[in-house]
């Protein structure tokens, strides 16, 4: 039987009730639902073969398991693309040069101008936030919504503040000229590489509400 948009969302409001808070969770839950009740060849009336589709996924209780398994796989995915992207930058002569070039310059000016060590290291960090907050507004403009793979895009995206935030709390203020363009280079590699993964979860997100309209 072929379904009607009104029990397409009749199925999408069920796993919503039912715990799936992430649309592109639901999403492919709905699609895989979907299939199972139009691929039936019986003869049987929508409600009976929606309840038929739960119980043959499992999906007739609660759904709160579902959901966190949803985000921790998610989670597992951005996480392995996030550190790909770092190989990558590490591997690939091109990005290797450009950053080698970034800590020259940071380590020259540590040593000609440290006064101007405290500024620059204030850009460097503060450049890829002032980049996320802008991608949040847009997302905010674009209305994503709750979204699993725009969460884990934005936290790869900002990894790189996370990760960095207490070694510099830590490390000696007397030898900042040392180890802070180590640390502002490092910082860019992870950040890059978390802006791409954060432009391949905003893609999949993109082409899903396409798909959906």
């Amino acid at each position: 039987m072929k379904l009607t948009k009104a029990q397409i969302q009749y199925i999408d409001d069920y796993l919503k009730r039912k715990g799936i808070q992430y649309w592109d969770v639901r999403i492919e839950m709905v699609d895989h639902l979907v299939s199972d009740i139009e691929n039936y060849s019986g003869a049987a009336d929508f409600e009976t073969l929606f309840q038929r589709s739960l119980k043959n996924t499992n999906w007739d209780g609660n759904l709160e398991t579902v959901h966190i398994q949803s985000w921790k796989y998610t989670n597992m995915m951005y996480r392995k693309m996030h550190f790909q992207e770092i190989l990558k930058c590490l591997k690939n002569p091109k990005y290797l040069i450009g950053f080698a070039m970034l800590y020259l310059m940071f380590y020259w000016v540590a040593f000609k101008f440290p006064e101007a060590l405290k500024t620059v290291a204030f850009i460097v960090f503060a450049l890829p936030m002032v980049v996320m907050l802008i991608e949040l507004i847009k997302s905010l403009i674009k209305k994503l919504g709750k979204s699993v793979n725009m969460q884990y895009g934005f936290f790869y995206f900002s990894f790189g503040i996370i990760m960095l935030n207490l070694p510099i709390q830590f490390l000696p203020k007397a030898y900042s000229h040392i180890w802070l363009p180590i640390v502002m280079t490092i910082f860019l590699v992870v950040m890059f590489a978390g802006y791409k993964v954060y432009c391949f979860a905003l893609n999949r997100v993109l082409k899903m509400k396409v798909a959906m309209s």
